[in-house]
């Protein structure tokens, strides 16, 4: 799940040279304003606090804090004044809408400041959970573009899994870090590119992990109904809209053939 549907565009990274006491990173929601909770659990807080009542979180301006069920509390920063959907006490899951990319607080431009800190209260990498990389650039949520799922088709056992669009994070305790050859792994979204690849969000034995696409190891297809059928449910994936898309399928080639039918018999009949 990506905070803004389309192109999610990173301004400023999660402590980079340039910040590097950035707490969170800044997004821009290029082709849709409305900022998405990319996690479930309680909303925690949702409006302003003054400058007057001291600290420094009158910098949010207008922000949302989710208490995710994850133990982690998730901050969406410099939301539009009047824009806010939620409430305190609120329960919502991922993808719910909780205002509108705005420019209140200390802020520069609209952009949505997402900040991810754990149990503890201490500030960790927000980018993987907003689905994209930790470095300046433009992310698509290709899920908002296109209505034909695709698979990472896996064609040498080189082809690795990450927690996170990072290349340090990889994921040993799946298969030792190898996604397995021959396997077709459900792709949830494409995350962001580098270095002439791409990261692609994907469904491993039911998990969100990652990979990097390259051209000597994996290919992005597009299968056929009956056999995205069979690789979603091998990976534990949601199967409601391919079963739609099957039954779509089959009532489309059941019509052809009955055309076909009535074709010969009249062929036959003259």
């Amino acid at each position: 799940m990506m905070i803004f549907k389309g192109r999610n565009r990173v301004t400023s990274g999660f402590r980079l040279a340039a910040r590097p006491e950035h707490n969170g990173i800044d997004l821009v929601g290029d082709d849709d304003k409305t900022v998405h909770a990319v996690a479930g659990g309680t909303v925690g807080f949702a409006g302003i606090v003054s400058k007057s009542a001291g600290g420094l979180t009158w910098q949010w301006g207008y922000y949302v804090r989710i208490d995710g069920n994850d133990g982690r509390k998730y901050y969406y920063c410099h939301l539009a004044a009047g824009s806010l959907r939620v409430r305190a006490g609120q329960r919502v899951q991922a993808g719910t809408a909780l205002g509108t990319m705005g420019n209140t607080g200390y802020s520069f431009g609209a952009h949505t400041h997402f900040e991810v800190r754990n149990a503890y209260g201490t500030a960790i990498d927000p980018a993987g959970y907003a689905g994209v990389r930790n470095a300046v650039g433009t992310y698509t949520d290709t899920e908002s573009e296109d209505d034909n799922m695709k698979f990472l088709k896996v064609t040498s056992g080189k082809c690795e899994v990450f927690t996170a669009p990072d290349v340090n994070a990889v994921d040993k305790s799946y298969n030792g870090g190898k996604l397995i050859e021959g396997t077709c792994y459900p792709v949830q979204a494409e995350v962001g590119s580098s270095g002439g690849y791409s990261w692609v969000r994907i469904f491993v034995a039911g998990v969100q992990r990652y990979a990097a696409v390259l051209a000597d190891r994996c290919q992005l297809v597009t299968l056929s109904p009956g056999d995205a059928f069979a690789a979603c449910v091998a990976q534990g994936g949601d199967t409601a809209e391919l079963e739609k898309q099957l039954e779509v399928a089959n009532a489309r080639a059941d019509e052809a053939n009955k055309r076909l039918a009535n074709i010969k018999a009249y062929v036959a009949g003259v």
